[in-house]
């Protein structure tokens, strides 16, 4: 297909998707619409291949995790969950539209170039796409100056056409009723199906139209129209080596990068750094064993309980986890080692400090416990608890670069790892997973925090839902839970009239509920809008204020008598 005629598709398909992004999303609430116009957009860009490039199917992996975060849009209704999942399968789409027309594997660059070029892809989009103009413009007037197109024939009678019409239209309307009758019907439905019921708002739904447009344009002229750069690396990430090279030494390609960075460190430098670490964290997890997973009789520090002891430190735990895991892949890049001894010496110490941080990772993970035993479980807590197991699977990454295992295995590792987490999240449905462990801690006897509970989102509504009737002999909870439920429905329902929402609004969560509480509409309360529950003063409010528990590790040591 010749350039310019690619660009008269590339244009025209992007029309489609912004006048579809129009009528999916603007003012619209987001459902089965987003999954939607993904497929399509995916479908759009690996359709069009003019230049007959062949295509690399191993950059086309990130497709599938892409396709299951769109799709979870239409699953879930937690607002944070969805907006993860809309920004995960737009990061996604930029990683595969750069890879898509090169020869190269994109699992083997370095990580922070595969961030540096999603971003490149989403600045370079609209630049792309005034390209694609451009040359859709100089072939129509190619086809002008023949006046033997067609196609541009019927483009310029129709541009001409339109104000004609108009204006016979208008003054035949204004001449017989019935024939206006019936232009006003067909002008009416064109606005409905169009989402152009308000007149004010047609000039920002063409604008709107236009950017995604722009976006559709441009990303069809950047996949199959823009020439493989050669990657110029100015470091060596994790795990990057040269096969033919032993494992246990490290390429010249290394030791020659590490002498560019402004700060280079010798094995002593950096065995002393390591050493000292695993040093400290050795004492810590001494004391951890001693005293953590020792119990109560353990405990010397006056007033202080094995629970109040075991609830704090998980924040900070999880910070030196992360903060280990950068100083070891730092040191990575900066020490030479040109000597055998000098490798397995780092490789022994790094070895020894993913071992005890793994240490501390389990202690964070059990004082999580405990602590959403005591004071239940929020956004927050789950999603730090989800992480410290993704954590730990980041440092077997670790160790798998360490040895070499494979090139830039990092980098493959940490992208694995963040679809990894986020999928997590998805499918164990963080909202339900809250209420339904809230709940259950309540039926053993402990205390609800209904103010919290306030602001779940309807994914929530399988678990409260029977609570409403269980909690019958609790006025507190009966009425809370009735009043929830009976506000989800009312918003449920002006969904259902049309409230924002079309048939691309669809969402199966949203769905669901509404089928349970329209089951159970004839046992819930009248609403009442004089029922609040604030959850900033609750006693699951953010750790550290309002009645938390959370406290660090320092405020309970006693303090030093005067004079010492």
């Amino acid at each position: 297909m010749e350039r310019r005629t690619f660009a008269i598709w590339a244009v025209a398909i992007g029309l489609v998707l912004g006048v579809l992004g129009n009528v999916f999303f603007y003012e619209r609430v987001i459902g089965l619409s987003f999954p939607l116009f993904t497929l399509l957009s995916v479908i759009a860009v690996l359709a069009a291949r003019p230049a007959k490039q062949p295509l690399n199917r191993r950059n086309l992996w990130p497709l599938i995790p892409l396709l299951f975060f769109a799709a979870m849009v239409a699953v879930r209704a937690d607002g944070l969950i969805s907006l993860l999942n809309m920004l995960a399968a737009l990061s996604l789409g930029g990683l595969v539209l750069f890879y898509l027309p090169l020869s190269r594997a994109l699992d083997e660059d370095p990580l922070l170039e595969q961030v540096g070029h999603t971003l490149e892809v989403g600045v370079e989009l609209p630049f792309h796409a005034g390209r694609e103009v451009g040359f859709a413009w100089d072939w129509l007037r190619e086809r002008r100056s023949r006046r033997g197109g067609a196609a541009a024939s019927v483009l310029r009678g129709l541009m001409f056409a339109l104000p004609v019409l108009v204006v016979f239209v208008f003054l035949l309307g204004s001449a017989d009723a019935v024939f206006a009758d019936y232009v006003n019907k067909i002008w009416l439905g064109l606005r409905q199906l169009l989402g152009l019921q308000a007149m004010s708002d047609a000039v920002p739904r063409l604008l709107f139209t236009l950017f995604i447009a722009a976006l559709g344009a441009g990303a069809l002229g950047y996949a199959w129209f823009r020439r493989e750069r050669p990657l110029q690396r100015r470091y060596v990430a994790v795990g990057s080596a040269v096969s033919e090279i032993p494992p246990d030494e490290e390429t010249a390609a290394e030791v020659e990068a590490k002498t560019k960075p402004s700060i280079k460190l010798g094995m002593i430098e950096t065995g002393i750094i390591l050493g000292s670490v695993v040093a400290l964290f050795a004492a810590f997890v001494f004391i951890q064993f001693a005293y953590f997973f020792g119990g109560q009789q353990n405990i010397s520090i006056e007033g202080l309980t094995y629970a109040q002891y075991a609830r704090r430190g998980f924040f900070e735990l999880v910070a030196v986890s992360v903060l280990t895991l950068g100083l070891a892949l730092w040191l990575d890049r900066v020490t030479v080692r040109q000597e055998r001894r000098e490798q397995l010496t780092f490789r022994g110490l790094c070895v020894a400090l993913v071992a005890l941080t793994t240490v501390m990772l389990v202690s964070a993970s059990q004082r999580m416990l405990l602590y959403e035993d005591a004071f239940g479980f929020t956004q927050l807590r789950v999603y730090t608890h989800v992480f410290m197991h993704w954590l730990g699977v980041l440092f077997i990454v670790f160790l798998l670069a360490l040895f070499r295992v494979r090139k830039n295995v990092f980098s493959l590792g940490s992208l694995l790892v963040i679809i990894g987490y986020l999928g997590t999240l998805n499918l164990m449905n963080v909202d339900l997973y809250i209420a339904d462990r809230n709940i259950a801690r309540y039926r053993a006897g402990q205390e609800l925090d209904i103010a919290f509970l306030n602001i779940l989102s309807v994914d929530a509504a399988p678990a409260i839902i029977p609570l409403y009737t269980e909690a019958a002999d609790d006025p507190a909870v009966h009425d809370w839970a009735g009043q929830w439920l009976v506000r989800k429905l009312i918003s449920l329902d002006n969904l259902r009239e049309g409230y924002g929402a079309t048939v691309f609004s669809a969402n199966l969560s949203r769905e669901s509920a509404w089928t349970q509480l329209d089951a159970a509409r004839a046992t819930l309360p009248e609403y009442d809008s004089s029922s609040y529950w604030w959850y900033q003063g609750s006693y699951y409010g953010y750790e550290g204020s309002y009645g938390g528990d959370y406290r660090s590790g320092w405020d309970v040591v006693p303090a030093p008598e005067d004079g010492r």
